[in-house]
């Protein structure tokens, strides 16, 4: 037999779907064949051996999409090989691992690696999600110590105004400053065992909190049908898992350690725990006193346990100590209380060329943010599978080693954390900005982190906000975003204390990144992940309290820094303006080979741009280039209305009348008949050149030539 395959077929929610292995992919440890729809992902599974040189378990997931799947091809005329990944792909990869990461053995250090490719894309079925679901098949089958099933689904609105909800299978993808969302005002994409939640991601338009944690809910009742096929077809599998190497700290050593090295360990978390700026996180493992205790404890523990171990119990005894504090004390080890904030301010306007800065400070967590404006042609084309994109807003979000006290070298290419934080921000303020026809620039917004100790992610959706007020962005509210974080012993994890504006050290030492991000009016972005093997809904509907109210006091800083966007954009920002020509008429504005637009560019010393629908664009450097420019172009958008009565000047003379110009470049003609009542021997009794008169629309015949009376308007003013 050619093929030896197992294959379970489902349906959910209507969509009719598959899980396979053994038909392709037959050298991988373990290789399923997802499909949903027409959609078709192949999830792979290798597993290496053990690393006993490190004190993390190696886990790496790939995400690859290729144009093919959707069959077709790159624009590009050079280079036609995929090579890259897409921040989007990157962004599914981050939520893949997230989702399942919690639930490995926490002793299992060998090497796993996750990879999945989209084979075959349909657009009703997004296959992202679909991956997790195929990931956590392929691990609940393979060889790891990987044995409860994760489903991921994604929830949207049924019906927004009754709060009913709908499991989704279509990438919600947020249009880019179109005032409204692509498809819904909520695209919450969860995952979790149906009990407890391993990550969350979702994306919102002001959302009320209790909708959010209501969606959630929604959401882990979904998780069901997918939970129940993965069981389904592990029962029919049967697999053999492998011992694995353990490598769990000796219990000797772990007591030993606190007892003879936990007030010493406690004291570097003190100094650690200090706002001053000298300190950061590395004085837990790098201070002078850190490390006259790790050479104490190689000496005393010599021989009988390995650098690594030793290394790995310290932070252990840290982390152990934080939270025995936390717990016995009431309080954080910088003294705060459980739901109190770090000192914050917000300032704008610092750096005087650029087109706005904002500038958020959160205890020693500071984000610089700036934004730069530009035409509207300079937007992004984003090319990927699911077809072609522009994007006219983008944040980006960069972090450098001075940062963290470091004096690595810096690394020019983003990392998958930097993508990941710069999204999140991105999505947070998404919904607050003018639509295109509102505000027709391109936006770029730069995040840049000046000190780190927790939370730039949300930070920077604070900064973000405050330059765009600078930059005159007409933007409808400030956003701002907390994290909140939770501390438990591991014995007993139902015995927990939420903790709002974790630092690095209760986010390192802690089991939870919970960061949401919005309005006064509701939430715009969500994100969690845990280092616990997931957490219930009751934890999060006691961090949404808290994050509320923490949210609602930055909002208060931020509105103080500003309170509405600048009247104006900066005087070295382009100055843009937009105007409306009759589609007949572009082709007259362009020329032949573009010659009269580019001649109208080059005289106006503006930027000038036609769509399809006559929208005319002129970007220009100050208000003289653009008053020139729309002067130039006025005549092109003006279109003239029968019946209206018009201020025009007398352009000519002609024995059977006179041309008239109602506006620049447009003119009609008074007929003989229509200067004035009676009989009329020579026009030049009743007008001159250059004069000013009032002029009725009469008619425009089939050619757009203008029809126009002063015997009309003076019947009517008779009339009146």
């Amino acid at each position: 037999m050619l093929y030896n395959e197992k294959r379970v077929d489902f349906e959910i929610n209507g969509s009719k779907g598959y899980f396979s292995v053994g038909k392709i992919a037959r050298k991988a440890h373990v290789a399923v064949l997802a499909g949903l729809g027409d959609t078709v992902v192949l999830a792979t599974v290798s597993i290496g051996d053990a690393v006993s040189d490190i004190d993390y378990f190696p886990l790496s997931v790939e995400y690859v999409e290729k144009y093919a799947a959707a069959g077709v091809m790159s624009s590009s005329r050079f280079v036609k090989r995929e090579r890259f990944p897409t921040d989007d792909a990157i962004l599914r990869a981050r939520v893949i691992d997230r989702s399942l990461r919690p639930l490995f053995a926490a002793d299992y250090r060998n090497e796993v690696q996750i990879l999945v490719e989209v084979l075959s894309y349909d657009p009703d079925h997004d296959p992202s999600l679909l991956s997790i679901n195929a990931s956590s098949l392929a691990l609940l089958i393979s060889k790891a110590p990987f044995t409860t099933p994760i489903a991921g689904v994604r929830v949207g609105f049924e019906n927004e105004s009754e709060n009913s909800f709908v499991q989704v299978f279509k990438h919600l993808q947020r249009t880019d400053r179109d005032g409204s969302p692509a498809v819904t005002k909520l695209n919450l994409v969860i995952a979790g065992d149906g009990t407890n939640v391993t990550n969350l991601d979702a994306d919102a338009y002001e959302v009320p909190e209790s909708t959010i944690l209501d969606a959630m809910k929604f959401g882990m009742k979904e998780m069901g049908a997918w939970i129940d096929v993965q069981k389904k077809f592990v029962d029919m599998v049967k697999p053999e898992k492998d011992e694995y190497l353990s490598f769990a700290l000796p219990e000797e050593l772990v007591s030993a350690t606190k007892e003879t090295y936990g007030e010493r360990i406690k004291k570097v978390l003190d100094i650690s725990a200090s706002e001053d700026p000298q300190f950061h996180k590395t004085l837990v493992r790098s201070s002078a006193e850190a490390k006259a205790i790790q050479e104490d404890m190689a000496k005393k523990f010599e021989g009988k346990y390995s650098k690594v171990q030793l290394k790995e119990v310290y932070e252990k005894v840290a982390k152990y100590e934080m939270r025995k504090f936390i717990k016995a004390e009431g309080k954080r080890l910088d003294g705060r209380a459980f739901d109190e904030i770090r000192e914050m301010g917000g300032e704008v306007g610092l750096l005087p060329r650029v087109h706005g800065t904002g500038l958020f400070t959160r205890g020693l967590t500071q984000i610089l943010s700036t934004v730069t404006l530009a035409t509207i042609q300079k937007q992004m084309l984003v090319e990927t599978m699911t077809g072609e994109d522009t994007r006219s807003f983008m944040h980006f979000y960069s972090q450098y080693p001075f940062t963290m006290g470091h004096p690595e070298r810096y690394k020019y290419m983003p990392g998958r954390r930097e993508i990941g934080h710069g999204a999140l921000a991105e999505k947070a303020v998404i919904p607050v900005l003018p639509t295109v026809d509102e505000f027709p620039y391109t936006i770029i917004v730069n995040s840049e982190i000046m000190s780190e100790n927790g939370s730039s992610s949300q930070g920077s959706a604070s900064a973000s906000t405050l330059a765009l007020m600078d930059a005159g962005v007409p933007i409808k509210k400030h956003v701002a975003g907390i994290a909140c974080g939770i501390v438990f012993d591991e014995s007993d994890p139902k015995d927990y204390v939420i903790i709002t504006d974790i630092r690095d050290l209760e986010d390192f030492y802690g089991f939870m990144d919970f960061k949401v991000a919005g309005t006064r009016d509701g939430v715009t972005a969500v994100q969690f992940d845990t280092k616990a093997q997931g957490l219930p809904m009751e934890v999060f509907e006691k961090a949404m309290v808290q994050s509320t109210a923490a949210r609602m006091k930055i909002l208060d800083v931020l509105y103080d820094a500003i309170p509405e966007p600048r009247k104006s954009v900066s005087q070295y920002a382009p100055i843009v303006e937009k105007v409306k020509i009759p589609v007949s008429k572009i082709g007259e504005l362009i020329g032949p080979g573009g010659k009269h637009i580019r001649e109208l560019s080059e005289s106006t010393n503006s930027e000038i741009n036609v769509e399809e629908d006559g929208t005319v664009y002129i970007f220009s450097p100050n208000r003289k280039n653009l008053d020139d420019a729309l002067a130039a172009l006025s005549g092109m958008s003006f279109e003239a209305e029968v019946g209206k009565v018009y201020d025009g000047i007398v352009e000519a003379i002609m024995p059977y009348g006179a041309f008239v110009e109602i506006a620049r470049d447009v003119s009609g003609l008074v007929h003989v008949s229509e200067l004035a009542e009676g009989f009329v021997k020579d026009v030049n009794e009743h007008v001159k050149e250059g004069e000013h008169v009032k002029v009725k629309v009469i008619g425009i015949d089939s050619e757009g030539k203008i029809k126009l009376s002063m015997k009309a308007v003076k019947s009517e003013e008779k009339a009146n």
